[in-house]
Formats: structure tokens, sequence, C-alpha cells
């Protein structure tokens, strides 16, 4: 029915939309009614047997262009492949511990990596990679981990592997400081875990950044 909530794109590609990360429900001109794009493209990404990504990611992209959909609405969907990969490892026990989480979903998170390259060519893609780790910490396997800074780890790993950019969690910290997401993105984003990943994330922008000027200054 028109009005349901899903993962609707309030604009395309062209326009560096959010579509991961809206909430809201206005269907999307080009897309077929009632698809769950994000779930769709999970879908995919879970029938992949091994091997290159190569074939993938050309129906990936085929998916994405016949249901105007975003590059962040791709990565989003192969995060949340990546965590129903991690669980079904598990063979239907719960994870002991939360290192025991996020040793599951790092090692499949850096299986993946290479899709991820291909899939997220721009640094406002590579956001749609952080609001799959906050949807997957919707799933009962990961949201009893959230409150012990889940996320943060994660973000801090991904970051660490070069999957995503300083640039692309300042984009996603920007989001989140405007108030953009629903209650449950806007919660894990408030943790102190978050707060204090940020602080040093840009602590070591800056460092960097003074670096890079002591270095000119003394090729002068």
């Amino acid at each position: 029915d028109e009005g349901e909530e899903g993962d609707w794109s309030p604009v395309g590609d062209d326009e560096g939309g959010m579509a991961a990360d809206w909430d809201g429900g206005a269907p999307v001109v080009g897309r077929q009614k009632g698809v769950d794009v994000v779930k769709e493209f999970k879908n995919l990404c879970l029938e992949h047997g091994g091997g290159s990504f190569k074939n993938l990611s050309i129906e990936l992209n085929s998916f994405k262009f016949s249901q105007n959909a975003t590059y962040e609405d791709v990565v989003c969907g192969a995060v949340l492949n990546c965590a129903e990969r991690a669980e079904m490892a598990e063979e239907g026990t719960e994870f002991e511990s939360i290192a025991k989480a996020l040793g599951a979903l790092s090692a499949q998170l850096k299986k993946w990596r290479e899709l991820f390259k291909m899939c997220a060519p721009r640094t406002t893609d590579e956001v749609g990679i952080i609001i799959g780790l906050e949807k997957l910490l919707r799933m009962p396997a990961y949201e009893r981990f959230c409150s012990q800074g889940l996320l943060r780890f994660l973000l801090q790993n991904l970051h660490n592997e070069e999957v995503l950019s300083e640039e692309a969690i300042l984009t996603w910290k920007g989001r989140r400081e405007g108030g953009q997401g629903d209650d449950h993105a806007l919660g894990l984003f408030a943790d102190d875990k978050i707060k204090d990943f940020l602080e040093w994330l840009e602590d070591e922008e800056e460092g960097t950044e003074s670096g890079s000027d002591d270095d000119d200054d003394d090729d002068e």
C-alpha cells in the first residue's frame, strides 16, 4: 500500500541521495512498487557462491539501474549479507560475547572488501556501509551488543582496513548531528563510545594535516 514504510530513496544517484538512510514512504520514480531494494541487494549477495565479485557487481549494478537505486543501497545490502553469513556460520547458536560477534562480522566484511570498493566509488557511497552496520544492529543476533560498543569497533576495523575513509565517517557524522535518521540510528550515534571514536578520528586527521604542513615547510 502507498505510504507504507520502506527503504525508499527520495532522490537518485546523480543527486547524491541518501537512499539506504531514508525512512520515508514516498515512492521513487522508476522503481517497482513495494520493492525493498536493500533487501534485494542483500539476497543477491547471499546467492554469491564465492570467487570473483566481477559478475556479482554487474548483476547488482543491473538491478540498481532497473530500480533507480543508489550505490548506498547496494553496499548497505552487502553489509547485511555479511551479517547473515556471520550468523549462519554459528549454525544456530548465539554469539557468546561481543568479541565473538565482532570477530565473525569482521571476517565476513574483510572477505567482501573488494565488492565494497567496486560498489562505493564515491565517499558518499561509503556511507551506505555505515548505514548497513546500523541496520544489522537491529538483528537479534547483534542488537544486544549495541550498548557494548559493537558499532564503534566495526567502524574502527573498517577504517583500519581502508574500507571506510575518514571523509565517509565524517559525512555520516554530519548527517546524524543534523538529525537525519530514525530513533535507532540517532541512538547509536549518541553513544559515548562513538563520540570517543569520532574525537580520536578528528584528532588523527588534524595531526596528519599538521604533519603534512610541516613537511611542506621543510621542503621550502
